[in-house]
C-alpha cells in the first residue's frame, strides 16, 4: 500500500485472510494457544510490510480518545514554525494520527484557551511551543489522561517530556565562528524576554565570548522578538547612533532578513562591511540575496521526534519526563565574511 495511506485494523485482517479479533490478538500479544504459528507470523509479517501501528485504535479508543494530535504553535506564519508543523504533520499522518493546529500568537490567554479546547475534544495527546504558559499552568489545564509533549521551547517546572534543540551549543558556535572570522564588534538581536531558546543562545554567546577574554558592551545587545520588522528597526537604530558593529547574530533567519535590508538602505553591503549570521536555517534562507549563513535548529528531526515520542507514551502510559537535546549544525552560506585586518578594532 503507498506509504501516505492510513492503515486499519479491518485493513490488516484483509490481507491476512483473518478477522479483526485475529488481528488484534496478535498486537496484544494474545496468540499463543488461539492460533497456528503461520498465521501469526503472516499476520505480524503484513503489519511490518505496511507500517501499521496500532496507536489511534489500541490506546486511543481504549481510553476513550480521538485519534487526533492537538499541535500548538506561536506564530504559524513564521518559516520556522510552518516547517516545524509540516514535520509533526507527515509524522503524525504516517501514524494513523490526523493533526489539529492552533495559532497563539505568543498570546499566553490564547494558549490557555487552545489547551482547554484540544482536551474538550478528547484528542490523544498535545504538541506544545509554549510561550507564556508555566508547567504548573499547563498541569493544571490538562487532564492525566492526556499526554502532553513541550517542543522547541522548554519550562523549569515541567514535569513532561521535552523535545528541544541545544540552543545554549547554537549560541556558543555561532560566536566561536564569528571570532574565527576575526570580528569582535558584535551587534547581538535576541529573541522575546523568558523564552528558554532566547536565554539559552545569549548564555552560550556570552560564555564562548568570555573564554576569549573579551568584554561584551551591553549596549550591543539588543532585544528582539524574532520578528523581522523589530530587527529592521533595531539595525536602522543602531546605524543612526553610530555604533560600531562588523557583524550582527540575530537570534532567527527572519530577523537576519530585517539586518539585511536595514543594512542595504543604508548603502552598505552585507558582508563586505556588515556579516550578518542567523538561527533556524528556514527554507527562503539561500534564496535572499546575499543568502543567509545560519545557526541550523533540526526542525525535521524535532518534530518527528516529538510525535514519536508522544506516541510511546500514549502506548505506555508512562508519565515521566525526559529532555531530548537535538545538536545544531552550522550552514555556511553567503552572508559572513572573514573581517580583514584594517577592519579590525585597535
Amino acid at each position: 500500500m503507498n506509504r501516505q495511506t492510513i492503515i486499519t485494523l479491518r485493513d490488516i485482517a484483509k490481507l491476512a485472510g483473518v478477522s479483526t479479533a485475529t488481528v488484534s490478538r496478535v498486537l496484544n500479544k494474545k496468540e499463543k494457544g488461539n492460533m497456528r504459528k503461520a498465521t501469526c507470523e503472516r499476520i505480524k509479517r503484513i503489519i511490518k510490510q505496511t507500517g501499521y501501528t496500532p496507536h489511534a485504535l489500541a490506546s486511543g479508543l481504549r481510553k476513550g480518545l480521538s485519534n487526533v494530535i492537538g499541535v500548538i504553535l506561536p506564530d504559524n506564519v513564521n518559516p520556522y514554525y510552518a516547517q516545524l508543523g509540516k514535520a509533526v504533520e507527515n509524522e503524525c499522518f504516517n501514524n494513523g494520527y490526523l493533526t489539529l493546529f492552533c495559532n497563539t500568537n505568543s498570546d499566553r490567554k490564547r494558549e490557555a484557551a487552545y489547551i482547554k479546547h484540544l482536551t474538550g475534544q478528547r484528542v490523544s495527546g498535545i504538541l506544545l511551543c509554549s510561550t507564556g504558559l508555566t508547567g504548573k499552568e499547563i498541569r493544571e489545564l490538562v487532564p492525566d489522561t492526556i499526554n502532553v509533549i513541550l517542543m522547541d521551547e522548554e519550562l523549569e517546572d515541567f514535569s513532561g517530556d521535552v523535545v528541544i534543540g541545544d540552543d545554549y551549543k547554537g549560541g556558543y558556535e555561532g560566536a566561536r565562528y564569528l571570532y574565527n572570522l576575526g570580528h569582535a564588534d558584535i551587534l547581538i538581536i535576541t529573541g522575546p524576554e523568558k523564552r528558554s531558546s532566547t536565554e539559552n543562545r545569549l548564555r552560550g554567546f556570552l560564555d564562548f565570548i568570555s573564554e576569549t577574554g573579551m568584554v561584551c558592551d551591553e549596549r550591543y545587545i539588543m532585544r528582539g522578538d524574532y520578528n523581522l520588522r523589530t530587527a529592521y528597526n533595531i539595525v536602522k537604530e543602531a546605524l543612526i547612533k553610530k555604533l560600531r558593529f562588523s557583524v550582527v547574530f540575530a537570534f532567527n533567519d527572519l530577523m537576519a532578513i530585517g539586518v539585511i535590508k536595514a543594512i542595504s538602505e543604508n548603502n552598505l553591503s552585507v558582508p563586505q562591511d556588515v556579516s550578518v549570521l542567523g538561527y533556524d536555517n528556514i527554507f527562503i534562507d539561500d534564496l535572499t540575496n546575499p543568502s543567509i549563513t545560519t545557526v541550523a535548529t533540526p526542525f525535521e528531526d524535532l518534530g518527528r521526534i516529538a510525535v514519536k515520542r508522544l506516541l510511546e507514551r500514549i502506548d505506555s502510559e508512562s508519565k515521566r519526563g525526559e529532555r531530548i537535546l537535538l545538536q545544531p549544525t552550522l550552514i555556511v552560506r553567503e552572508s559572513c565574511c572573514q573581517l580583514k585586518k584594517a577592519q579590525r578594532k585597535k
